[in-house]
């Protein structure tokens, strides 16, 4: 598949805009005092969960700019309890990097990756693994609300 990809395009706007799941920017009304706490019987806290996604998706960023992270980096770093004060700056990356997958999908950005091919898989990856943290994000917050 080449880039410019207009199917991803679209993919990226679903993502973005909330068509079939909450939008990245709704995450505003997830007030930080909410996002710390884990609710009971959940794995994790949703500013736990924010905290993976974006660190997932920063590192596959990173790969579309030619720039590798260490596994040991990543995996030491997975799904670790974040202090409150990230909340607004992960939040932040979070919009900020699907705004930068979808330039890359568009190729308004060019990638670095080592064929269209391999950016491709790379923009999937970060286009399934938000939507699914969304949704999740978006279950946590209705369960901590009660």
């Amino acid at each position: 598949m080449p880039i410019p990809d207009p199917t991803l395009v679209e993919l990226f706007d679903h993502i973005i805009g909330g068509y079939d799941i909450p939008k990245p920017s709704g995450l505003s009304r997830l007030k930080r005092e909410v996002a710390t706490q884990k609710p009971d019987n959940a794995p994790y806290s949703p500013l736990t969960n924010l905290a993976h996604t974006v660190l997932w998706q920063e590192a596959w960023l990173k790969s579309l700019n030619g720039i590798k992270t260490p596994g040991p980096e990543l995996w030491n770093n997975d799904f670790r309890i974040p202090d409150p004060e990230e909340y607004e700056p992960l939040r932040k990356h979070f919009i900020d990097g699907l705004h930068e997958a979808r330039a890359y999908a568009s190729g308004e950005a060019q990638h670095k990756a080592q064929t269209d091919e391999k950016a491709v898989t790379t923009l999937l990856k970060i286009a399934v693994h938000a939507s699914y943290h969304m949704g999740q994000l978006n279950l946590l917050r209705r369960i901590a609300k009660g």
